[in-house]
């Protein structure tokens, strides 16, 4: 089993590694530098890949599993090395299991996330992008067993796909729900864009991201990055409080691995509850500013 991770880490590495424990399977990694593979090119990544994975002509082929960070370049390259490697190619799981007759089985969404799908291969060999946040702990995954740096193979054609023109640093301010180590979400019960304002005290009271379900997105209450949920942003924090979020099944999905979940809504029967550690039924207008100005207060002394 192949683990490909970047130099240095970055998004969907620790998912990637709770993936392949998952299976169980003899893991190494494959190292992806920019530096000795030159600038980025689809092709050109998934041929330095298929160079390092494929078995040598006369070698008796030997069942692969290729497990990548599902980003948005390795969505890009992906199928080009399932392609090359005759593998099935499985994009955006979250969740891997082996079964009794010990064949490979893997979810993932469909249907914009109204279904989960599982997935049981018919080839030997598998290409598999990993959602980010999909696996609850994942940081006790350890590293692969045996790391390899992928360098560029000496016969890949020098014609390039595409040119660089340049690079720009992404603007500041902006929302990591998925490397957060505390979540405030804000539902549609917290009443109307006015009354968002309650979800973001209590965020800034708990050093914690804004999140958002997807009707307060869709109303335009807040921006689409701050959405939670398998058509948002997958997110397992420390900490994840949910304030007027009801809890649809595609929500649940993309925050249920949380380590600790907190709840507020008047509606006893809400699904979020389901899930929740703890919960509060309530009004969140009257509960959420209690706990900020507590946390406040603590703060200060």
């Amino acid at each position: 089993m192949w683990l490909v991770e970047a130099a240095g880490g970055g998004p969907g590495t620790q998912e990637v590694r709770a993936c392949g424990q998952a299976l169980g399977g003899n893991c190494r990694g494959a190292l992806l530098e920019e530096e000795r593979l030159g600038p980025y090119a689809p092709g050109l990544y998934a041929e330095a890949l298929r160079a390092l994975i494929a078995p040598e002509d006369g070698e008796d082929p030997v069942p692969i599993v290729v497990l990548l960070p599902h980003t948005y370049q390795s969505a890009e390259y992906a199928p080009r090395l399932a392609v090359r490697l005759g593998a099935a190619y499985i994009a955006s799981v979250s969740g891997a299991t082996i079964d009794d007759g010990g064949s490979l089985r893997f979810r993932r969404s469909i249907l914009q996330a109204k279904l989960q799908a599982e997935v049981r291969p018919k080839t030997r060999t598998v290409v598999a992008t990993v959602q980010i946040g999909a696996f609850g702990g994942a940081e006790s995954a350890g590293p692969p067993n045996h790391v390899v740096e992928v360098g560029r193979p000496a016969d890949i054609e020098e014609h390039r796909e595409r040119e660089t023109l340049g690079r720009e640093a992404a603007g500041a301010g902006g929302v990591d729900l998925a490397s957060a180590e505390r979540i405030v979400t804000a539902g549609r019960g917290v009443g109307g864009p006015d009354e968002v304002s309650v979800a973001a005290d209590l965020a800034e009271a708990l050093d914690a991201e804004l999140g958002a379900s997807r009707p307060v997105v869709d109303n335009g209450w807040l921006p689409r990055d701050h959405q939670v949920g398998s058509s948002g942003h997958i997110v397992t924090p420390n900490l994840y409080v949910a304030l007027g979020v009801s809890g649809s099944i595609q929500h649940l999905m993309g925050m249920s691995g949380s380590r600790i979940i907190v709840a507020i809504n008047k509606d006893p029967e809400a699904p979020i509850f389901s899930v929740a550690h703890y919960g509060i039924v309530a009004d969140l207008h009257e509960v959420a500013p209690v706990l900020t100005r507590l946390l406040e207060a603590r703060r200060s002394d």
